[in-house]
C-alpha cells in the first residue's frame, strides 16, 4: 500500500444505473471500445471505475456505476465530464482477476484497520495502461 494526493483530476466517463456486477462489466467493455474507436486508448491511458452507491442503503435499481478516461482540461471528448474529489488515497495494487479483486473486497475491512477512511467519497478502481498488461489493478481509497 502506499499514500498518494489527488488533485484537479477530470474525467470523460460512461454511467451505468441499475445492479452491480455484469453490467458494470458490460459499461467497462463498451468504454473501452470507445476509447479504441477514438484513438484514446495508448500507453498513457488511465482508466478510473467508481461505483458511487453503497448497496446496502441504495435500492438495486439505483445503484451508479462510472467509468472515466482521466484527461487534461484542453481534452475535447464527446462524453460527460466531471471531477474527482481531492484529496489523499491509499492505493492497493492487486491482481487483476476475478477471485483476487473479490478477495480485495472481503478484506477490505481489514486491510484498512489502520486508516482513518473518508466514507463520504467513493473508492475506485485505477487501470493505468502498463498495470493492466501486467494484469494488474489499483484500489484507491479515500483516506482523511
Amino acid at each position: 500500500m502506499k499514500i498518494e494526493e489527488f488533485k484537479d483530476i477530470t474525467i470523460a466517463y460512461m454511467r451505468n444505473i441499475g445492479e452491480y456486477g455484469k453490467q458494470n462489466e458490460k459499461l467497462m467493455e463498451d468504454f473501452k471500445e470507445f476509447l479504441r474507436k477514438n484513438k484514446l486508448f495508448t500507453e498513457e491511458t488511465t482508466i478510473l471505475g467508481i461505483a458511487l452507491d453503497n448497496p446496502a442503503f441504495t435500492p438495486t435499481n439505483r445503484l451508479r456505476y462510472d467509468v472515466g478516461l482521466i484527461i487534461d482540461k484542453k481534452s475535447e471528448i464527446n462524453l460527460a465530464t466531471r471531477k474527482i474529489d481531492d484529496g489523499k488515497y491509499a492505493i492497493f495494487e492487486v491482481s487483476h482477476t476475478k477471485q483476487d479483486v473479490l478477495q480485495f473486497w472481503k478484506n477490505i475491512q481489514n486491510l484498512t484497520a489502520d486508516l482513518s477512511v473518508d466514507d463520504k467519497r467513493p473508492i475506485f478502481e485505477r487501470y493505468v495502461y502498463n498495470k493492466v498488461s501486467n494484469h494488474l489493478c489499483e484500489f484507491c481509497i479515500p483516506i482523511l
